[in-house]
């Protein structure tokens, strides 16, 4: 009679708590007259046995003197014993009394369970005692952590019984979880069950389903209606269509794909904390865990359907763990069959080989879903909604450093917020920084609820995604699961919009909080008195009236409203809001379009009464305002336009805006205490992009700002995130005004070689990697009163500081785009041959690695050579020369016209061209609306970024991305024998007029020339902008050229000179910069 739930049935009686005194009173007894280190473990081991075999009729082993031959692997040390995954090490009684020797025998069990970690994979608990004292050992990730000493007393023995007759081998390891549950594993469990879903719901979607799937559609920000044109999205559907062995082109398949596996793996973590839920106690046929994987499907299914309702949860106290999600319609019995019970069989029976003892004891800060969902969404996925995994170990270092940044006397007592929390690595990390002062296995029942309850009050987090509230609930609950017992609990993760969060209004002088919840059925306009709002029974109020909408009686649920709020909150305008409210509640459930309003309705309510945070925390999505879908991005534009988050400048995409920088505003201007810090992981971008002017001034509705204190630079790091090259760092924001003229400190954390970061993000602290990194403090600054953006000089290099503010200023020439020629494939052409009649040559197209047009470029196309052009792209620009290339455009514009040549006159002069052109109509046709709208002319073929400047003629060229470097612009002499000038591509900018709008001398353009080559200021943009894009807005000095000026005059000969001699740059560079420093002194 030793079953899993014999033992646990067992375990819970009150006979096992007699026999366990019993058993500990016999051991202390014998223990007495205990001299050596044997004896300890003689007794010991003795009444354990006797008390497992003749109580629960089960044999334990324990394998004694344990070395090499035991674990068939090269092993250093004997062991005392070790029986089912724990390691026990004896000592002597007088063996734990000094501190030498105390540390001797600790590092022995640590070094013990680290070789066995290394050489099996196996995480074993460990135990060390001589029979007075105790200390336990366990593994979090890969590091081995401790308790304090305390004295064995009979919760110890529990412990140890339990850790004995514990069933599941396996421990709940990031490791462990990806090889048994990833897509691709050996025994296909998940890709079973995804499978099986995706056919279900592709075949035999019930309205319920449908309804659940849409609304998700409408949190996700998902749209019919958008034309998936992003590369992300292209390379999204294939990544989907490999999985489900189908062909996803419509959004419709694309959501559905979505859709399934994302209930794919919360079904995977909403049982694995079922798993670690000791008692289940449903029915009497599910009593515990193991009771899943056999049972009837009508049984599984009616349990799964109160599992996903929260019920299993929250009759054990936690309310909202599960609520009724979008990701519960395969539970449903209109939906369910019998191929979904198959695979959930299948699922089920795997979890059984696990463990829970780890969750059980001490906190563990492991985020062990991360890596599971990064295993079953795939990176193409992840990548196009924004989702960057944080690691445990830079979570940590920026949660410590927030922390330190508040007055002393808050450190203690903070309260913070991850408002965008995804799978909850910054909450936990909070919990974790709370709990470190604390052993909680030795705190009493009252210790351990007022610690529960410091934590709830203090520790919160939010997202927009369902499936991010799921595992960050999950993920929450397990950290503090040691603490749990059956107290009745809410865990303040709540489902909602950072950037979005309810409003207050005065009505009639009552104070409300307001929301519009979307729906597919209209919307539900939501108008809460704020004292009710702010209630203690608020939610648990809410939750109740579920009952009341099921009665699809409008007036009682009116009623029941009415009566929770209270008469002296309410007046007519308030009455006939919430009157409307409850008729739109009930007419969705006769519609049978509901289960989910009030809990979401709740949830974001909640938000609504969050308040006094000290730390808001986190890494928001970083997902760039053109990729936002069109409905969402409506709805927020007029929020960036009130909070002035906008840069003002309307051509050049400075429009644009990035997702986490709206976030970061609206969560302080309505959060964060005076005294506060926010600290996000952002893109670098943020700190000298034009897109972001007015997202770094800060302001606040209050008018007040908020100032950068300091950042950490991770763009040398080795890329932590793994999936993404985006470079970032952690921004400090507080209230306390700053000067950037003078500076900010940066520190850059660059990886050493030898270990990947890979193997780093294993870690979960900051203290276990710290040395993996050099440290070298650099500095920030604003150099001009005209541009909020940043320049970045990597080192504390005063004298080049210097020299930049010295160049810092105004420009009295205009930079201009090149022309943007899409689709390149199109415009983009090399000659290969003369063609058959005078004036054509066989052109093909270029080749490109990531086109999403494709053409065929082994194709020669004959056609006339009017209206093709050499052309001039970035990697061809060297200081002072553009290198030898076959590169060429077909430009369809005459001299000095902005216009396109018209298409009737194009047959006349070009023919060729204009069969060509029409026969690629249909991929022109592809380009975004934006280079439609401020393409230069009215046919199908026009381009963007043509202007007069287009053909002044002197320009000089320079890169707008990686490494600063210009070139004076020269006559090119083409196959045909044309001498012309060359047309200056996307990402080749270029000056050919001054800010009067006069064209440049070609002396001119070698003075310009030279200055944009100098090293100061190739520093300046390397240090002011992102490497992949410099602004054509620079703030340098750029003096009206003067012939009469000998300053001048010296570094336009000097410039000339190097362009027809490129050995004397290295000679001539430094006396032109020189020139230019003394005309800055002097401009």
């Amino acid at each position: 009679m030793n079953s899993e739930k014999d033992i646990s049935l067992k375990l819970n009686s009150g006979e096992y708590n007699v026999k366990l005194e019993e058993t500990l009173s016999n051991i202390i007894k014998d223990l007495k007259s205990a001299t050596t280190e044997a004896t300890v473990a003689s007794i010991f081991e003795t009444n354990l046995y006797h008390f497992v075999k003749v109580f629960f009729e089960k044999d334990i082993v324990f394998h004694k003197e344990v070395g090499q031959n035991h674990f068939r692997h090269s092993f250093n040390g004997r062991l005392d014993a070790i029986s089912n995954g724990l390691v026990i090490e004896y000592k002597a009684k007088d063996k734990l009394e000094t501190e030498k020797d105390k540390a001797k025998a600790e590092k022995q069990l640590a070094d013990y369970l680290k070789q066995i970690n290394k050489e099996t994979g196996s995480s074993y608990q460990g135990l060390l005692t001589n029979g007075n004292k105790v200390k336990y050992f366990s593994f979090v990730g890969e590091e081995v952590v401790s308790t304090s000493y305390k004295s064995f007393e009979e919760r110890d023995l529990d412990r140890v019984i339990r850790s004995l007759l514990e069933v599941g081998s396996k421990q709940f390891t990031p490791q462990n979880i990806v090889n048994d549950f990833k897509l691709d594993a050996s025994s296909s469990i998940t890709l079973n069950l995804a499978r099986k879903l995706f056919t279900t719901l592709d075949k035999c979607m019930t309205s319920k389903t449908s309804m659940l799937m849409e609304e998700w559609q409408v949190l996700f920000r998902l749209s019919e209606a958008d034309r998936g044109q992003n590369l992300d999205i292209q390379k999204r559907r294939k990544a989907l269509s490999k999985i489900f062995e189908k062909t996803i082109e419509s959004n419709q398949l694309e959501y559905k794909s979505l859709y399934v596996l994302q209930t794919v793996y919360a079904i995977i973590v909403k049982l694995m904390a079922c798993k670690v839920i000791t008692k289940l106690s449903y029915n009497k046929d599910i009593q515990i865990f193991s009771d899943l994987s056999i049972v009837t499907e009508e049984q599984l299914q009616e349990f799964m359907e109160k599992l996903e309702d929260g019920y299993v949860f929250s009759s054990g106290g936690v309310r909202n763990l599960l609520e009724g999600d979008f990701y519960s319609w395969y539970s449903d019995h209109n939906q369910w069959n019998s191929e979904i019970y198959n695979a959930l069989i299948e699922v089920i029976l795997e979890l059984q080989n696990y463990s829970n003892a780890n969750f059980s004891y001490e906190f563990s800060t492991i985020d062990i879903f991360k890596d599971l969902y990064m295993e079953i969404m795939p990176n193409e996925v992840r990548h196009s909604l924004g989702e960057y995994f944080t690691p445990a170990w830079l979570a940590d270092n920026v949660v410590q450093k927030a922390i330190c940044k508040l007055p002393s006397k808050q450190q203690q007592n903070w309260s913070a917020i991850d408002p965008c929390c995804g799978s909850g690595i910054f909450v936990v990390s909070l919990i974790k920084h709370i709990l470190r002062k604390y052993n909680v296995y030795n705190l009493s029942t009252t210790e351990k609820n007022t610690l529960l309850h410091n934590i709830l009050k203090r520790v919160k987090g939010i997202d927009i995604n369902p499936l991010s509230v799921l595992t960050a609930r999950v993920s929450y609950f397990l950290a503090i699961f040691p603490l749990l017992d059956g107290q009745k609990i809410e865990i303040p993760v709540y489902l909602g919009d950072s950037a979005d969060i309810p409003r207050k209004k005065l009505v009639n002088d009552i104070e409300c909080y307001e929301y519009t919840v979307e729906t597919r059925q209209g919307n539900l306009e939501v108008l809460f008195p704020c004292s009710f709002v702010e209630s203690n029974g608020f939610f648990e109020k809410l939750y109740r009236l579920q009952t009341t909408v099921k009665a699809e009686d409008s007036d009682i649920l009116f009623t029941q409203l009415t009566e929770g709020i209270g008469a002296s909150n309410l007046n007519d305008n308030i009455k006939n809001s919430l009157l409307v409210l409850s008729k739109k509640l009930v007419q969705l459930h006769k519609n049978e379009w509901d289960g989910i309003w009030l809990r979401i309705i709740s949830n974001f309510m909640m938000i609504a009464r969050i308040q006094d945070i000290d730390i808001i925390v986190g890494n928001p999505p970083w997902v760039k305002w053109e990729y936002l879908p069109q409905n969402y991005a409506k709805k927020i534009k007029a929020l960036c336009v009130d909070k002035k988050l906008f840069s003002g400048q309307s051509y050049m995409g400075a429009i644009s805006l990035n997702l986490c920088a709206l976030i970061a505003n609206v969560t302080v201007d309505n959060w964060l205490t005076s005294d506060g810090v926010l600290a996000f992981l952002m893109p670098k971008t943020i700190m000298t992009q034009d897109s972001y002017a007015g997202f770094r001034n800060f302001f606040l509705s209050d008018d007040t700002r908020m100032y950068l204190s300091d950042v950490e630079d991770w763009s040398k790091a080795g890329n932590p995130f793994i999936i993404t090259q985006e470079k970032f760092l952690t921004y400090y924001y507080q209230r306390e005004k700053i000067d950037y003229f003078n500076g900010i400190p940066i520190t850059n954390y660059i990886k050493k070689k030898g270990v990947p970061i890979s193997k780093i993000n294993y870690s979960s602290s900051f203290e276990q990697v710290r040395d993996r990194f050099d440290v070298v403090e650099g500095m920030a600054f604003q150099l001009s009163q005209d541009r909020t953006g940043f320049t970045m000089i990597p080192e504390r290099n005063f004298e080049m500081l210097v020299k930049l503010k010295q160049i810092s200023g105004e420009s009295d020439y205009k930079a201009r785009s090149g022309v943007e020629f899409t689709p390149a494939e199109v415009y983009f052409v090399e000659p290969t041959r003369k063609g058959s009649e005078k004036d054509t040559y066989f052109f093909k197209n270029m080749e490109f690695n990531n086109s999403i047009y494709k053409t065929d470029s082994d194709y020669e196309h004959e056609l006339g050579v009017n209206f093709i052009l050499p052309v001039i792209k970035a990697p061809t620009i060297e200081p002072f020369n553009i290198v030898n290339n076959k590169n060429y455009c077909i430009f369809p514009y005459k001299q000095g016209k902005r216009k396109s040549v018209e298409i009737d006159e194009m047959f006349k002069e070009n023919e060729l061209l204009a069969n060509y052109l029409i026969d690629n109509r249909e991929l022109i046709s592809r380009q975004s609306n934006r280079s439609r709208m401020i393409a230069m002319g009215n046919q199908f073929y026009s381009l963007s970024k043509v202007g007069e400047y287009t053909f002044s003629p002197n320009k000089v060229v320079f890169r707008d991305n990686t490494k600063m470097s210009a070139c004076v612009v020269s006559d090119v002499i083409t196959p045909w024998n044309d001498k012309v000038k060359p047309i200056p591509a996307k990402h080749s900018p270029y000056i050919s007029k001054d800010n009067k709008g006069n064209d440049i001398t070609e002396e001119e353009a070698h003075y310009l020339c030279g200055i944009l080559n100098t090293e100061v200021v190739r520093k300046y943009f390397a240090y002011t902008f992102s490497g992949r894009s410099y602004s054509i807005n620079f703030k340098i000095k750029l003096p009206k050229y003067n012939s009469d000026n000998p300053t001048m005059k010296r570094i336009a000969e000097l410039s000339k000179q190097i362009s027809k001699d490129n050995k004397l740059y290295k000679k001539f560079i430094p006396l032109i910069e020189e020139q230019y420093l003394l005309l800055c002194q002097n401009y």
